[in-house]
């Protein structure tokens, strides 16, 4: 390392509306069993309660609280704005994001950080075990976040493991990594403005950047499950149009994404990946589609799942072609043959 950091390890959240739950986040950071003092920044994004009041009750009650520093957006920004001013105010060696409304074990910084040491890597992921409010284990789904042991240290080494299939192999949160201060500031890692999923987009650009890597099976992060969160669209009687073109350009930018990475040996499968989760959305909008207000027009769902290669590109590919093929021709069909397509797909699937 050539700079001199101040702490080891800094640990940021944005704190908007989570005055229910800030309190056990809090204090999950706080109590860790890590040796050295953690830097704690704590970004109010001026929400409308008091979750502010209670990390400043911890600030002047725990033997930790010293070390927490809590930054007040001029305004209302966003949880990317507030995860971008803990990467620009950090004074640790290692950057660790959580999110104020989930909490960490309390070996969390010990473990990851060791491995972090051992290993001079540039991101050390830990396992991630998904608990509803009342903190009971529940099953989301999603085996990806559950991680073998794994020691990468070759170029492209992360972006290989999480291409090696189509199905998830790593998870997109951007939270429960450690990751090393230079190794974002010499590749400019920001956030990207968004009202939602900014982290997907954040690890979408960061994963291929990445030469070292550690990924452990110790559950370190407790990702608390709500349902009122903004996918979950079965609770709610109406779902804004906006919302769901928001999530298109999120998606499309990811499927994009491909564009710079024809180089790479992983490409044809980031390819179809991209395309994949864009056509899972698209049929959750499907399934969703008579709350939606105003109306989403078929030629809008036929745009989002435009390929973003030529067919000259698609019929190249050594792997993943006919399905490539399949997405290609759902993005030249006239746009009610084109959903009616994914209709079809998306019954025989399970997903409508």
């Amino acid at each position: 390392m050539t700079k001199d950091y101040k702490y080891k390890v800094t640990v940021g959240m944005p704190v908007y509306g989570v005055e229910p739950y800030i309190r056990k986040c809090m204090l999950s950071v706080l109590n860790q069993t890590f040796s050295e003092d953690i830097e704690i920044i704590a970004v109010d994004d001026l929400g409308p309660d008091k979750s502010v009041e209670i990390i400043k009750e911890l600030q002047a009650t725990h033997p930790r609280g010293k070390n927490i520093r809590i930054l007040t957006q001029p305004h209302n920004m966003g949880c990317w704005a507030a995860r971008n001013r803990v990467l620009e105010e950090a004074q640790g060696e290692y950057i660790f994001l959580v999110d104020s409304d989930d909490y960490i074990s309390e070996d969390c910084i010990e473990k990851l950080y060791s491995q972090a040491i051992a290993n001079d890597a540039e991101v050390v992921y830990g396992s991630v075990l998904p608990v509803n409010l009342q903190g009971d284990i529940i099953d989301i789904g999603q085996d990806f976040l559950n991680q073998p042991f794994l020691v990468i240290n070759e170029k492209d080494g992360l972006a290989k493991f999480a291409n090696k299939s189509v199905h998830p192999t790593l998870r997109d949160f951007i939270w429960n990594i450690l990751i090393r201060h230079d190794f974002i500031e010499k590749n400019n890692i920001r956030f990207k403005k968004a009202r939602f999923n900014d982290d997907m987009i954040c690890s979408c650009d960061m994963v291929p950047l990445v030469s070292k890597a550690v990924l452990i099976p110790d559950y370190t992060y407790y990702y608390v499950i709500r349902d009122n969160s903004l996918s979950n669209y079965q609770h709610r009687k109406t779902i804004k149009l906006d919302e769901i073109k928001e999530f298109i350009r999120i998606y499309t930018y990811l499927k994009e994404k491909c564009l710079e990475l024809k180089d790479k040996p992983y490409f044809e499968t980031r390819c179809t990946k991209g395309l994949i989760l864009m056509f899972f959305m698209i049929c959750g909008a499907l399934k969703n589609r008579n709350r939606i207000q105003p109306e989403l027009g078929n030629k809008v769902i036929k745009d989002a799942m435009r390929h973003p290669l030529s067919l000259l590109d698609i019929l190249k590919f050594k792997n993943h072609k006919i399905i490539n093929l399949g997405f290609y021709l759902i993005g030249i069909l006239p746009s009610a043959l084109s959903v009616y397509l994914i209709k079809f797909i998306g019954k025989k699937k399970h997903l409508l």
